[in-house]
């Protein structure tokens, strides 16, 4: 590895970590930080390595990806970083879609109270659909281009790597 390689590379860590305190603050770098966020009823309590990691992927994902189109997929080292954060990214994308799956299942099935068994039966109700579902379906459809540009980018990795031999 080069020293410019090294040079992008440390630098790239420590915009993450700019990035990291100018949103948490400087107590976003504890290990026991939390990001606490309150919607309606609902209290999620969120530790901030979740978010530095996901920062920390969209960041060399972004930088690394410019750096190797500019360069047309010649330097082998930032190919394989891209490649690197490429997986990680789409690692972290399925955590979200599972995430976003499970809060899609709690959101559409309900529950009828007191329960109306004693009295007349009520017609059947279909829950109202909402928007996650199509969220979820981009998010799926964003992996399986990421795994395809994947596969381009380790060809024309292995391409001007034999070239170069």
């Amino acid at each position: 590895m080069r020293k410019k390689e090294i040079f992008w590379l440390i630098g790239t860590t420590i915009l993450v970590l700019i990035l990291n305190t100018l949103i948490f603050g400087i107590d976003g770098l504890k290990s026991d930080s939390t990001l606490d966020i309150n919607i309606h009823d609902t209290y999620f309590v969120i530790a901030n390595l979740h978010f530095i990691l996901l920062l920390g992927v969209l960041v060399f994902f972004g930088i690394y990806l410019v750096r190797t189109l500019r360069r047309n997929f010649k330097n082998l080292t930032a190919n394989l970083i891209l490649m690197i954060s490429t997986i990680l990214l789409i690692l972290v994308l399925i955590g979200i879609d599972s995430i976003l799956d499970a809060f899609i299942r709690q959101t559409t099935s309900w529950t009828i109270y007191p329960p109306l068994s004693a009295g007349e039966i009520e017609p059947e109700m279909e829950p109202k659909e909402n928007n996650l579902g199509i969220l979820s379906s981009a998010l799926f459809y964003f992996q399986i281009l990421l795994l395809i540009f994947l596969a381009y980018c380790g060809f024309k990795t292995g391409r001007n790597y034999k070239r170069n031999e």
